[in-house]
C-alpha cells in the first residue's frame, strides 16, 4: 500500500499535469469555456422539462 505522502506528491504532480495541458489549450478561453458550460446547463434543463411534459 502507498503511503500517504507518495500520494500527495503524485497528485500535486497530475494537477501540474492538467495546469500545463489547459494552458496548452489557448484557444479556449475561461469565458468561452463558462459560456458553453452555461448553454449545456441550459439545454439540459430543457430537455428535462421536455421529458416531464412530454
Amino acid at each position: 500500500m502507498k503511503s500517504a505522502t507518495n500520494f500527495k506528491i503524485s497528485l500535486e504532480e497530475l494537477s501540474l499535469r492538467n495546469r500545463k495541458i489547459i494552458a496548452r489549450q489557448s484557444e479556449t478561453s475561461y469565458a468561452q469555456a463558462l459560456k458553453q458550460v452555461q448553454q449545456l446547463k441550459a439545454n439540459s434543463k430543457v430537455g428535462q422539462s421536455l421529458k416531464k411534459n412530454g
